[in-house]
């Protein structure tokens, strides 16, 4: 019996993509839903999102990108770390435009040719970057320059930027003082509280098939207290204690398998979550570690199952 058909499970509840599927509606998660939607249905130019690292930004994102009509068109930067021209370069690319240019000067001549074309069809034009706080300052100024692309009536493209707290900081510097100005929408994603952690996991659980789990209130107290309430690490903690509870063939998920879960946790993602430890490196390390650990746990339950 595996994994998920011993807790009656479809699919992982606590998976760390950023699955639009298991969006969870915390209160500042719906407002920064409500604010994209405000800021692409009214034209505004600019529209801002900053969170700690593992706080949700990504999957309100894609939840938002998939909701979008067919006149919206976007671009979905991943990679921002990029001059203004390769910058330009990557967000036609991404827009299905492939223009040959000899300057920087034709490239933006022929972008705004585009723009203008999608307008008078009736359609509105999106970048969305995500990890923006990496953008370096000549880029972002380069995207205050393309903000100002407009009509006589409406911009010609809107801009939405997703980071970290250093992105808030570097907006701050003189230098983008004039772009920091234009930034008119702005939300920082908060931590869940104790109440919205018992219903995100409740809520994850439901989409990944609900199964026969129940979590005792305080191993969710424990979860929220050892994640600050920080979906990523929630979401860590809780499928761990699930594999806890599992070794042990409970359906209950009790404090005491919380602990066990944290012992495996790199003690800076609870003391520390503001650092990003889950780079695609880290991240795939950390897998095969708990991957053949579940694999040697798994094994000796087995044996001691067909012993007994």
């Amino acid at each position: 019996m595996t994994y998920l058909e011993f807790f009656g499970l479809k699919e992982d509840p606590f998976k760390i993509t950023p699955d639009y599927r298991y969006f969870y509606p915390s209160k500042s998660h719906r407002i920064a839903e409500n604010l994209l939607k405000y800021v692409v249905t009214h034209g505004e130019g600019f529209c801002v999102i900053i969170g700690e690292p593992g706080t949700g930004k990504t999957t309100v994102v894609r939840k938002f990108i998939n909701s979008l009509s067919d006149d919206i068109i976007y671009a979905l930067i991943l990679t921002p770390k990029l001059e203004p021209e390769e910058f330009l370069k990557v967000v036609l690319d991404d827009l299905g435009v492939h223009i040959e240019a000899d300057s920087k000067h034709d490239l933006l001549k022929k972008f705004r040719e585009f723009l203008e074309k999608k307008v008078s069809e009736g359609k509105k034009v999106l970048i969305i970057v995500d990890e923006a706080q990496n953008l370096p300052e000549e880029t972002l100024e380069e995207l205050r320059l393309l903000s100002n692309l407009e009509t006589a009536n409406e911009k010609l493209v809107q801009i939405i930027l997703l980071g970290q707290p250093e992105l808030d900081e570097k907006l701050k510097l003189p230098q983008l003082r004039q772009l920091n100005q234009r930034i008119t929408n702005k939300i920082k994603l908060m931590p869940l509280t104790e109440d919205e952690t018992f219903r995100y996991i409740y809520h994850r659980l439901a989409v990944a098939g609900k199964g026969n789990i129940k979590f005792k209130d305080s191993a969710i107290k424990k979860i929220h207290k050892y994640s600050k309430g920080i979906p990523r690490v929630i979401n860590i903690l809780a499928s761990r204690s699930l594999m806890s509870a599992f070794m042990t063939g409970s359906f209950v998920i009790k404090p005491e398998n919380v602990d066990a879960a944290k012992e495996t946790l790199n003690p800076d993602i609870v003391l520390n979550s503001s650092i990003d430890y889950f780079t695609k490196g880290k991240l795939l390390i950390y897998s095969l570690i708990i991957a053949n650990l579940i694999g040697i746990m798994y094994l000796l339950y087995r044996l001691m199952y067909t012993e007994g």
